[in-house]
């Protein structure tokens, strides 16, 4: 290779060129994983996140109606439990036997669904029932999620 005087000065711009080039490549990934790293510690770093969705389950509540029992019923899902408010026919009182096919509707429409919870309870329904036409109407229902963990934990006290 001959080197001119003209082309010393392009090879000495090629070489602080692809120097440039080549480090800013390099430290890119490098930056993007130390980034990646504190998002996940940060995730880590905080067990006290909750999941606060709670979603209405319209197709395990009619089938839930489908039941010779049942009169009424609103599910609501939140973390994988089914929260369910049902009012029975003719005063007939809750068995394990309608549980556990109200359980069964439930986890037909979702097999996501770990625990199922039943209540007959007329306020409990009041408030499902509530909730259910709100959402439906557009309402707004931002204190409804502290409500609701009141009211599991009054009806429901192992529900963790």
């Amino acid at each position: 290779m001959f080197v001119t005087k003209g082309s010393h000065k392009v090879l000495i711009i090629t070489a602080a060129t692809m120097s440039i080039l080549l480090s800013g490549c390099a430290a890119k990934p490098n930056n993007q994983s130390q980034q990646n790293k504190s998002i996940k510690q940060q995730q880590v770093q905080q067990p006290g996140h909750e999941d606060n969705r709670i979603q209405i389950a319209k197709e395990a509540a009619a089938k839930i109606t489908e039941l010779e029992s049942v009169k009424q019923a609103n599910v609501l899902v939140t973390q994988r439990k089914a929260y369910v408010a049902a009012l029975l026919k003719n005063d007939q009182q809750l068995t394990r036997e309608i549980e556990d096919q109200i359980a069964n509707k439930v986890r037909a429409t979702d097999p996501n669904i770990q625990n199922v919870y039943v209540s007959t309870s007329p306020e409990m329904a009041d408030r499902f029932n509530a909730y259910v036409l709100d959402v439906q109407q557009g309402r707004p229902v931002a204190g409804f999620v502290d409500q609701f963990k009141e009211i599991v934990a009054r009806v429901f006290p192992t529900t963790k």
